[in-house]
């Protein structure tokens, strides 16, 4: 099994987004299915994913992490083993949502995962937004790295 060395996400500033590419050595349809069953879902991304409609194009639902924030989520675009994304944001979906874009694709034998996360309503000075784009940049390398581990002990 080939090991990979993903880098961490990386921020830009004036553009407001936050972008991580990582492989994963596991098929697509592993990746696929720990972005859409809200149980594997949860193993990496917060500790609950509920979408009671299900993980489908206009669905409604939310992520909560244990002790810390619930981000309520709409699911904007479903393409089967090829992209998924949705927006979100604290509390309630508003005008301050930013959305997350996460698109998959075969590379050497491994899944590419790239995400994206823009449209963050992000206040302060250039430095300020900076720090607050490096804090979610440290999120989502996190979250990913789970995202690896849990696509790959699929794949095993």
């Amino acid at each position: 099994m080939p090991e990979f060395e993903n880098p961490p996400a990386t921020v830009d500033v004036p553009a407001s987004r936050v972008t991580r590419i990582v492989a994963i050595d596991a098929p697509r349809s592993a990746v696929w299915r720990c972005l859409t069953e809200p149980d594997l879902l949860a193993r990496w991304l917060g500790d609950i994913a509920a979408f009671p409609g299900g993980v489908v194009a206009g669905a409604t639902g939310r992520f909560a992490w244990s002790g810390e924030v619930v981000l309520a989520a709409r699911i904007l675009e479903v393409e089967p083993e090829e992209r998924f994304v949705f927006d979100w944001a604290e509390g309630i979906l508003s005008g301050r949502a930013s959305t997350v874009e996460i698109d998959l694709r075969d590379v050497d034998g491994s899944t590419q995962v790239h995400l994206v996360e823009s449209g963050f309503p992000l206040e302060g000075d250039q430095a300020a937004r900076r720090e607050a784009l490096r804090a979610l940049a440290a999120g989502w390398t996190v979250e990913l790295d789970e995202l690896v581990d849990l696509a790959e002990s699929l794949a095993r």
